[in-house]
């Protein structure tokens, strides 16, 4: 009979342990997270760039330093009294037999040699026989400021038309002409020229070839001619004109 009660005590305290670590368990707080289960920094899981990456200049880097090379007027040119700035690669060819006069052509060609510009330090500024009337859009008109006779930069489209079988033809032309000859002419025909000191007329005009590789084309559109004037090429070749200047030599 003792026995009995005394497992029966036995029982029961045990029945009262597990009840109590029961409650315990219940009731105690989450455990606090530790430091090591915190998300990592953005700059622990990103890897670093490769210094080769970070050295290598952007498409848009290597874009500019190209413009910057062809419009960097470093190279000074005076001829006839004409005088210029070139980007440090062109270079200006004489076109004469001999000694060259105010009256011959000098080529001014860009870094792959290329023709893209004709100077004519004096002309007798005749229309050499053109009796077609023309119709002009002045798309660009730039003074040029390094000249004292009034004097700019012209882009124009035009269409000429045949006194003779009314045959018309469209183009583009592209120098620097005297403000006054430019107000004059309106239909008359084309005179790329201007004026330094009270005889010297000079003609300065791009190669129409070159504008044509540009792809304006022999019959050009004015689609054509927009997107030539967009270009890099032709900034360039507005940079270089704006520079024109009276020289002493």
């Amino acid at each position: 009979m003792k026995q009995l009660q005394l497992s029966l005590r036995l029982m029961s305290l045990a029945a009262v342990s597990a009840l109590a670590l029961t409650s315990c368990s219940t009731n105690d707080p989450d455990p606090v997270p530790s430091e090591n289960t915190q998300t990592p920094d953005a700059s622990e899981t990103t890897p670093a760039p490769s210094a080769s990456a970070s050295q290598s200049p952007s498409t848009d880097e290597s874009d500019e330093a190209s413009r910057t090379g062809e419009t960097d007027l470093s190279q000074t040119q005076e001829i006839m009294g004409i005088g210029f700035q070139l980007p440090t690669e062109w270079s200006v060819e004489e076109d004469c037999d001999g000694e060259c006069t105010e009256y011959d052509r000098w080529e001014i060609k860009d870094r792959r040699g290329e023709h893209v510009m004709t100077l004519l330090p004096n002309t007798a500024t005749s229309p050499d026989g053109d009796t077609n009337l023309y119709e002009r859009e002045l798309l660009k008109e730039i003074p040029i400021p390094g000249l004292e006779t009034p004097t700019s930069l012209i882009a124009e489209f035009w269409t000429g038309t045949s006194q003779e079988d009314g045959e018309k033809e469209t183009g583009f032309s592209l120098a620097l002409v005297d403000d006054q000859v430019m107000n004059d002419r309106t239909d008359n025909p084309d005179l790329d020229y201007f004026k330094i000191g009270e005889s010297q007329a000079p003609m300065l005009w791009v190669d129409e070839e070159y504008m044509e590789d540009q792809g304006i084309g022999d019959d050009p559109t004015r689609e054509g001619v927009d997107s030539f004037l967009d270009s890099e090429e032709y900034k360039t070749i507005e940079n270089i004109l704006l520079t024109v200047r009276h020289a002493a030599g």
